[in-house]
């Protein structure tokens, strides 16, 4: 308690000794000083009458000792009360310091913590404007994408109301069930060859597909979009969010040409980069394996060609690996 009392008392003295007070201090020991000084002398000459006789008659005394005396009078009583208040205001030079610096680190302290601050916020509006472009750029190419695919879905007013993308569905999945030498090359080669019909849109998908890979705020990837960060890089949420918005306008049969459309065996193949991309967003996660209600070889076929993350949670992929980790063993 007595030494809560104590640092309280001395916390009190030294915010008195604000620097605009100082020099009041200052004037004070000066004041003090020559009192003291005046207060001997005076004492001196009132208790020895000799040397008042020296001082003030006219027959002043030229004794060296007389002087002697006075002046070891004078310095051995003056010099420590002068060296004890010379401590005193050294004291208070250097509280005085001492604050100004505390009240410099105090000042430098906010100073950090606002420019802290305003980094922060900065920062928060950097990446709130670049999620912003971002999100404009994104959505006007979804919004070009979807016009493609539903160009490229539209039914045609002829006899068997088939889509031109309908009927090269048809030809190759219906190909697959007559031809028994009808392999996913071939397919991939016939749809190809068919490049004038849907290949525009196929690449349309794989530039959005690039842009959330390089440009989404959180992406690891980079611009220089490297294969092996393609594989390896964690999947940020802001990838999975926007390729997921992207993954849900296609429809069954555009995730089976798809399929088919980025198989590829070589990492030298052009199609290499996009066949990860599938597999990083599972963009064949929804991709049914039948056809008019009957298992599709020719489709089941892609499974192997696809690394699992491709299917994602798909249930018939997880059945099929399964089933032959079963009959490996």
């Amino acid at each position: 308690m007595c030494k809560q009392i104590v640092e309280q008392k001395s916390e009190e003295i030294l915010e008195a000794i604000a620097s605009e007070k100082l020099p009041r201090w200052f004037k004070w020991i000066v004041a003090i000083a020559f009192i003291v000084m005046a207060g001997i002398f005076a004492l001196y000459f009132c208790n020895f009458s000799d040397f008042c006789a020296i001082q003030f008659n006219d027959n002043q005394s030229s004794s060296n000792a007389d002087w002697g005396t006075f002046g070891d009078f004078i310095g051995g009583t003056l010099n420590p009360i002068l060296s004890f208040l010379s401590l005193i205001a050294l004291l208070f030079t250097i509280v005085l310091q001492s604050k100004e610096l505390e009240a410099t680190r105090t000042e430098l302290r906010r100073s950090a913590s606002a420019q802290e601050s305003t980094q922060a916020i900065l920062d928060e509006q950097s990446k709130t404007l670049a999620r912003q472009q971002f999100e404009g750029t994104f959505f006007s190419l979804l919004d070009q994408h979807n016009k493609i695919l539903e160009n490229l879905t539209a039914i045609q007013s002829d006899q068997k109301r088939y889509s031109k993308f309908q009927e090269t569905i048809d030809l190759i999945f219906w190909g697959s069930n007559v031809d028994h030498s009808y392999k996913l090359q071939k397919a991939k080669v016939y749809l190809e060859e068919k490049d004038y019909l849907c290949g525009h849109y196929f690449r349309v998908l794989y530039q959005l597909l690039k842009f959330i890979a390089t440009n989404s705020p959180s992406s690891t990837i980079g611009q220089a979009f490297e294969a092996d960060k393609i594989e390896h890089e964690q999947l940020s949420d802001d990838e999975k969010m926007y390729s997921s918005i992207l993954r849900s306008f296609l429809n069954y049969e555009v995730t089976q040409l798809l399929a088919i459309n980025c198989y590829c065996t070589d990492s030298t193949d052009t199609y290499w980069r996009y066949k990860l991309l599938i597999e990083r967003y599972s963009f064949l996660e929804h991709m049914p394996f039948e056809i008019d209600g009957t298992e599709n070889k020719f489709l089941v076929e892609t499974i192997p060609f696809y690394k699992p993350s491709a299917f994602g949670n798909n249930n018939f992929v997880k059945r099929y690996h399964e089933q032959h980790k079963q009959d490996s063993l």
